[in-house]
């Protein structure tokens, strides 16, 4: 490298590669780095910028440094395995991670980056490989992925780059990456949701007049929204072994960051593997838009460690359908209450169901009750909705000899046209009663009551305090443009309005066995409120006879 400096004058996020670029050359100037980037000092002795700026507090340099070495451990295993991959290295600002790993000759790499950054790391990095290539884009922008060869395994690799974009460029890039390239890895570091309200006090972001927007709450949300993407590991970084090698300031920061969980995982790595799925587009509004977001809790229950619910058959769902679950707002921790339910659900339907009997499961969404309940073949199934989403649970729920599906709003003077009514019923509705009125509800329990000669209701219900608060409140309901309207307050006085029926049970979910699961502090608050009957009747279970 000649001798020259480059006054520099990068702008927001820009600046903030000059940071991790003075955290590496601090390391390497120790008897025993942990990362050992020279070329990050030889870049530094050839620029002309004020380091003032650009300096990290203790914290901030270990996780630099222990970031920088995790990943490229991580890489350095894939192109062992994959000497013929095309790496995409997003946001790669001034890091020399192409040189220090020692590229395979059968390897095709891209540093990626803005246009004045590449321009800058062009001149400092003149001498390179034949196999390696510099960028000139925003990651975000489409256009770029067309100059990258297919057909190769893929490694992606951003370091420092996703928290910088909006939460909608963050998933486009990543569904582009694995439509466009199929098979391969990808490996980048992410902050939870908190760090983002957080970072308003980072004197190194205020320096830089740089902002952070996307935080990854639950990891497997990506594998949901991606499809095609599979969780591998997380990492957190405070507690990595090249920690031991640090000095004792630092040491003594990992340990008080790595002593509680939403400290030790504000930053860590990810590390997905990803295989194209191909998708179906759905295109659902209002009351119907929520049975998506019924799909996608789920599908995060099905995916984490413990699951509640288990329901793999929500998750191949939400994998083939292309829709953007991220904009209703919800999350892993909202996915209890929907697991809860479905599952209380499930176990009434198996106590409650006999050969021989028709089972109406209204309002069905994209539930998958049938596969999980199995029930026998003399049981005449009929899963019912409205035609918009009964022409998209067909394409992933088929018709069987007993197992039938209607669209038809449940509201329909004519619903039970058709329907057998000589023998015993099972009526099932899922998050189905709280959307209808009073008086199409009460309508549809008389006509079912009418056209059997007995059977079993099974539903759930919102109190009129539940209704007003999931209509203010429940993110779902609120960007599906839905809005509820029958609140059940006393289910007795159903009794009344439908002839026959008979209250067998009122169970609420502050009653859940599952509660078990939660910390006690909260689990203690969920039983004690469950004494209130205000609160228990917010959304509880409801079974009749007849």
């Amino acid at each position: 490298m000649s001798a020259v400096t480059n006054q520099i004058r990068l702008t927001g996020a820009q600046q903030t590669l000059f940071g991790p670029l003075y955290a590496r050359a601090l390391d390497n100037r120790r008897l025993d780095p942990v990362l050992g980037d020279e070329a990050a000092e030889q870049v530094l002795n050839r620029v002309d910028v004020d380091l003032r700026a650009a300096r990290l507090d203790i914290g901030d340099q270990l996780t630099v440094v222990l970031r920088a070495k995790e990943l490229d451990d991580w890489a350095a295993g894939y192109l062992a395995d994959h000497p013929d991959a095309v790496v995409l290295h997003l946001g790669c600002g001034l890091d020399s991670r192409a040189f220090r790993l020692g590229l395979p000759t059968g390897v095709h790499w891209y540093d990626v980056d803005m246009p004045d950054v590449i321009k800058l790391r062009d001149q400092l990095y003149p001498d390179t490989p034949e196999n390696y290539r510099t960028i000139a884009s925003s990651a975000t922008d489409p256009q770029w992925l067309d100059e990258i060869p297919t057909g190769r395994p893929t490694l992606v690799v951003a370091e420092g780059l996703t928290m910088y974009l909006t939460e909608a460029d963050g998933i486009g890039l990543l569904r582009r990456i694995v439509e466009r390239f199929r098979v391969g890895e990808m490996m980048f570091d992410a902050v939870l949701p908190y760090v983002l309200r957080a970072a308003r006090y980072s004197r190194f972001l205020r320096r830089a007049d740089a902002e952070i927007h996307w935080g990854v709450g639950d990891p497997h949300s990506l594998e949901l929204r991606v499809p095609g993407l599979r969780l591998r590991r997380e990492q957190p970084l405070v507690d990595r072994p090249g920690l031991a090698r640090m000095p004792a300031a630092e040491r003594a920061i990992a340990k008080l960051m790595n002593s509680t969980g939403w400290m030790r995982n504000a930053l860590r790595l990810l590390h997905y593997s990803f295989a194209h799925r191909e998708t179906e587009r759905v295109d659902l509004t209002g009351a119907q838009a929520t049975m998506l977001a019924t799909l996608y809790l789920r599908a995060l229950d099905n995916r984490s460690d413990d699951p509640l619910l288990g329901d793999h058959y929500a998750d191949e769902a939400v994998q083939r359908i292309d829709f953007d679950f991220g904009r209703f707002r919800v999350s892993s921790r909202d996915s209890a209450s929907v697991a809860i339910r479905a599952k209380a659900l499930d176990d009434w339907v198996r106590d409650a169901l006999r050969p021989g009997m028709v089972v109406l499961h209204l309002g069905c969404g994209m539930d998958s009750r049938f596969e999980r309940i199995c029930p026998p073949e003399s049981v005449e199934w009929y899963d019912i909705d409205h035609p918009d989403v009964v022409g998209v649970r067909r394409r992933f729920f088929p018709d069987g000899p007993h197992r039938h599906t209607i669209g038809a709003s449940v509201t329909a003077p004519d619903l039970l046209d058709g329907i057998p009514g000589d023998r015993p019923v099972l009526m099932v509705a899922e998050g189905l009663t709280m959307y209808l009125s009073e008086s199409d509800g009460v309508t549809l329990l008389r006509r079912v009551r009418e056209h059997f000669p007995s059977g079993e209701l099974l539903f759930d219900a919102f109190s009129s305090l539940g209704v007003w608060v999931s209509n203010r409140f429940n993110p779902a309901v609120v960007r599906a443009g839905a809005r509820l309207s029958w609140g059940i307050d006393d289910p007795r006085s159903l009794e009344a309005a439908v002839p026959g029926l008979r209250l067998v049970t009122e169970w609420s979910f502050t009653d859940a066995p599952e509660l078990d699961r939660y910390p006690r502090p909260i689990r203690t608050a969920l039983r004690a409120s469950g004494r209130i009957t205000a609160v228990r009747r917010l959304g509880r279970l409801l079974r009749y006879r007849f």
